[in-house]
């Protein structure tokens, strides 16, 4: 797996690539994940274009600036990532957090984006939701790593998490900002195919990407029976076929 560091302006992200575009594909992993998430379905990903994985922000390898910052930037980051690797357009792959930051890049950077593909995603969240984001923050800044795990997991957790853990506390905070400041109402304007994936059991339920489907001018929902959050871990094959489908009717 060819690994690099690329640096913008104000942090380094490190990113992966694979294969020959285009197509390309930027692969986005959700909170306290990095790159390597992706490593089962990379492979077959790169048989079809050239696969890009970066760390988000404070995640894996990746740094992050000080001060605040939110969803913009972060979307910010995954054009700058096609931007160093001379790619125009990407198909983006999403899962979780890193889904809410494809449909920021969609809707900021609408020219840049293929088509989005968002596993196990939301564009909003309930006050409930974000008063959890913001008591995941905290520990992770208070606490570091181990508080983070705590307070995601339990304390019986023994997930792996390698990252920064006030860079990830910043990335949390911006997906509390989803209950305040919803993409749903902003899915309307996005010009891309969409292909949402759910898995059946997902413990966060398949009413998230039910409502984007419903928001979005071109979007198909496909539930994977029997799975739960991780998709693209627990069920590469699944994850392929439906976006192979997806793209045949494209």
């Amino acid at each position: 797996m060819p690994v690099k560091t690329l640096r913008t302006d104000s942090h380094a992200i490190r990113v992966a690539v694979d294969g020959n575009g285009p197509p390309d594909w930027l692969f986005l992993h959700g909170l306290v994940d990095d790159l390597e998430i992706w490593d089962r379905v990379a492979p077959q990903f790169a048989e079809r274009g050239r696969v890009i994985r970066m760390d988000q922000r404070g995640h894996g390898g990746s740094g992050f600036p000080a001060g605040a910052w939110g969803r913009q930037d972060l979307a910010q980051d995954v054009i700058s990532v096609l931007d160093a690797l001379e790619s125009e357009r990407a198909f983006i792959v999403g899962h979780s957090m890193g889904g809410v930051i494809a449909m920021a890049a969609a809707i900021g950077f609408p020219e840049r984006v293929a088509g989005l593909v968002l596993i196990g995603t939301t564009s909003q969240c309930s006050a409930k939701a974000a008063a959890w984001y913001r008591r995941i923050a905290e520990a992770a800044e208070k606490e570091g790593i181990d508080g983070l795990r705590r307070a995601i997991y339990g304390d019986k957790s023994r997930k792996r998490i390698v990252g920064d853990p006030v860079g990830i506390a910043g990335v949390t905070r911006a997906l509390e900002s989803l209950y305040p400041d919803p993409l749903t109402p902003l899915l309307p304007g996005v010009r891309c195919p969409t292909l949402l994936i759910v898995g059946e059991v997902d413990p966060m339920g398949s009413k998230a990407s039910s409502i984007i489907e419903s928001a979005l001018p071109d979007a198909h929902l496909v539930a994977l029976e029997g799975r739960g959050h991780w998709v693209h871990t627990e069920d590469p094959a699944g994850l392929l076929a439906a976006v192979d489908s997806w793209r045949e009717r494209a």
